[in-house]
């Protein structure tokens, strides 16, 4: 079952070398991971002693599409490779080892013996999540006390100044943008359950899958102990949706392991664009009223607009 490294094709490693991504694990026929670079462990969290062995199913990176649907059963794409032996390019939400949903690019390269045998499957992967999430002086806004220690994102006092920052670019010069209102659900169910510890690394987990996952120019902070407000930029209110279902998508999908058991949950999301008359307390208001409509929808969920009986 192991696959030898000294059977692959010298044309495979050219191919694999003259690639630009960063990360490289490798998998034989059987989709035993036989090989996890340096990179893929920068990347992803996972040492290359916690892998080298298992399956790649084995609920390590767990991948999913942009729809949320997960990559290791009917979608696997190593099937493909195997298939129809060609490369495989694709955009991927891999699971980081502390539980959030990191976005990636991936090919993946089937490699060959000197037969022309394929034998297993090379991935090379790259983070591609933003590299600016908040101003770059951390250290000066921590100073500031303007940063959340649990999340490092931004905290209630850092979001009420930038918001009113972004409301007054709104009013002088018409620059649109809008607030998501996020909100934990169950929050309170999982620290009674598991305790306090492992419901802040939940939050952690999924503050980062949103940092993670929103453009450099978004703003992400806390503004409660179950709560999130994003800040979203140069967007309609079609686009803000497309946004919020995107990351409601991604944190349904982030886990952690605790007892040897996964935890996860879902938020709930208000969705709504500023107007040029709000005030903070008004914005915020109206995207919570939102948040708590999708609540009373039953959780899991995007509201833009309260629905009849609400």
């Amino acid at each position: 079952m192991k696959l030898l490294l000294k059977e692959i094709n010298p044309l495979c490693w050219e191919e694999i070398l003259a690639s630009s991504f960063e990360g490289l694990f490798i998998i034989d026929r059987e989709k035993n991971i036989i090989l996890w670079n340096k990179s893929a462990e920068i990347i992803s969290g996972f040492q290359a002693t916690e892998v080298i062995g298992r399956k790649c199913s084995d609920r390590i990176l767990a991948p999913i599409n942009e729809e949320g649907r997960p990559l290791c059963s009917e979608l696997c794409p190593i099937n493909n490779v195997f298939s129809n032996l060609s490369n495989q390019d694709l955009e991927l939400y891999i699971h980081h080892r502390e539980g959030y949903r990191l976005p990636v690019v991936m090919k993946i390269i089937p490699l060959k013996n000197l037969a022309q045998e394929i034998i297993g499957t090379a991935h090379l992967f790259m983070d591609m999540s933003p590299r600016l999430s908040l101003p770059p002086r951390l250290d000066d806004l921590s100073r500031l006390d303007l940063i959340d220690p649990l999340t490092s994102t931004g905290n209630r006092k850092f979001l009420q100044l930038y918001l009113q920052s972004r409301l007054q670019e709104m009013q002088k010069f018409g620059l649109s943008f809008g607030v998501l209102y996020i909100d934990i659900d169950r929050l309170a169910e999982i620290n009674d359950l598991y305790g306090r510890a492992t419901g802040d690394r939940l939050i952690a987990a999924i503050a980062k899958t949103l940092l993670n996952n929103l453009r450099f120019v978004d703003i992400l902070g806390r503004w409660e102990d179950d709560a999130f407000l994003a800040i979203v930029t140069n967007v309609n209110e079609v686009k803000l949706d497309v946004v919020a279902n995107k990351l409601r998508l991604l944190a349904q999908n982030s886990f952690i392991f605790t007892n040897g058991l996964s935890v996860s949950t879902t938020v709930s999301i208000g969705a709504t664009m500023a107007r040029r008359r709000d005030t903070i307390k008004e914005i915020i208001s109206r995207a919570e009223k939102l948040m708590l409509h999708s609540k009373w929808l039953g959780r899991n969920r995007v509201s833009s607009r309260l629905t009849t009986g609400a």
